[in-house]
């Protein structure tokens, strides 16, 4: 669920109408914690991502591999791809996830 918050409140993502945009995604963070430490932040990963109130949120990871692609029907209505490190993505979670 997002949150939207007064802009005189501190919070890293912020929409073009100038709206605090938060995601819980603590869970995530936390996983995506361990395959840094398993794997390394260098790792290129699929995200899956979609915009909430003009703000891009990312909502999901998988690796990438030969032997497995991702499968279309995975993705939610509005969702969609985008490949990032491991460590890009960590940062964009906790800044998404940040709450007062």
């Amino acid at each position: 669920m997002a949150i939207i918050f007064h802009p005189s409140l501190s919070m890293a993502f912020i929409n073009k109408n100038e709206e605090y945009i938060s995601y819980e995604c603590s869970e995530l963070i936390e996983e995506l914690t361990q395959d840094i430490v398993e794997f390394g932040s260098s790792k290129i990963v699929a995200v899956w991502c979609k915009e909430i109130q003009g703000t891009t949120v990312y909502t999901n990871y998988d690796y990438i591999t030969e032997n497995q692609q991702i499968d279309e029907s995975e993705l939610e209505q509005g969702e969609y791809l985008k490949e990032m490190t491991m460590g890009a993505l960590l940062t964009a979670l906790e800044a998404q996830n940040a709450m007062l």
